[in-house]
């Protein structure tokens, strides 16, 4: 039997467990909800198989592709899955506070600023993954006047959406629902670009209604990509970076990677311009998890094609 894809994956409980969690932040603080986030995340741990058997499956991945550059010292185990799981529960508790103010731009250490900077109210393509905590680089941009804007897919973002709504105002006011990218979305998003806003766009989860997707090596195999980021960053005319944001030795580093200055698709070699600028994205996102394994937040079976 095939395995769930990505958006076919059900959500635990819906939006009781987020305003449990914030409540008992609220109460306590965040030394407070990191002891009990311990049971909360075993009860997930137990119940949800299906996000501890993809944990399970993309850890050993990792270590096996790795090799003696592995940041494990065996296989990866069950035990392991739970401090996966655990990673992204403290991921949860940086979105609160991110979005609650509890950080600003000093709190975050940024490798190539200087690739965001010279964009400020400029219009600029964001690429990002489900990968460490980007939702916290939005939380304190909205703090300035640059505006960016999210491509969300409203089945599975619209619960957690609600819950940032209820913790700042300014969590759902630039946040785009679509479940497909495509020409209406391109002109769209061009006015956007114009008026000097910023475009995030996620670029590791297949679309939902199309085979606009490629297969590239992923940690030793074939997984397959979208190329709907990469087809619209073509057509809107504007710098790419790739971004990545998350915790690594109790710090928060945003890295910041130039794509493309302005991405060409030429008609004749278009699937190999394709190829070429995804696989570059997938290095990315191989060396980041090699770098804080944890902070990789797809908990579904990535290799089902």
């Amino acid at each position: 039997m095939a395995k769930p894809r990505w958006n076919e994956v059900k959500e635990k409980g819906g939006m009781l467990p987020l305003l449990i969690i914030l409540w008992l932040y609220r109460l306590g603080g965040r030394w407070f909800i990191q002891c009990i986030l311990y049971f909360i995340v075993l009860w997930y741990w137990i119940f949800a198989a299906a996000s501890r058997k993809a944990s399970l499956d993309y850890l050993q991945r990792l270590h096996l592709f790795a090799g003696e550059r592995s940041p494990f010292t065996h296989l990866p185990t069950m035990t392991d899955t739970y401090a996966h799981l655990m990673s992204f529960s403290q991921s949860i508790l940086d979105k609160i506070e991110g979005w609650l103010g509890k950080f600003s731009q000093q709190d975050l250490h940024v490798m190539g600023q200087q690739d965001l900077g010279q964009y400020h109210k400029k219009g600029l393509i964001l690429i990002v993954s489900h990968f460490g905590n980007v939702e916290l680089l939005r939380a304190i941009k909205s703090e300035h006047l640059q505006k960016i804007n999210v491509l969300v897919y409203q089945k599975h973002a619209s619960k957690f959406n609600q819950f940032l709504q209820k913790i700042s105002d300014k969590a759902n006011i630039n946040l785009i629902s679509v479940d497909e990218l495509g020409v209406e979305t391109a002109i769209f998003l061009e006015q956007k670009l114009a008026q000097g806003e910023w475009v995030l766009i996620a670029a590791d989860r297949v679309p939902i209604h199309s085979n606009r997707v490629l297969d590239v090596d992923f940690l030793g195999e074939k997984a397959l990509w979208p190329q709907g980021a990469w087809i619209l960053a073509s057509m809107l005319k504007v710098p790419v970076v790739a971004v990545f944001c998350y915790r690594f030795q109790k710090k928060l580093e945003v890295h910041i990677h130039s794509m493309s200055e302005c991405l060409q698709l030429p008609r004749r070699t278009r699937e190999q311009a394709l190829k070429e600028i995804t696989t570059q994205y997938v290095r990315l996102v191989e060396q980041h998890c090699l770098r804080v394994p944890y902070q990789w937040f797809n908990f579904y079976y990535f290799w089902n094609k």
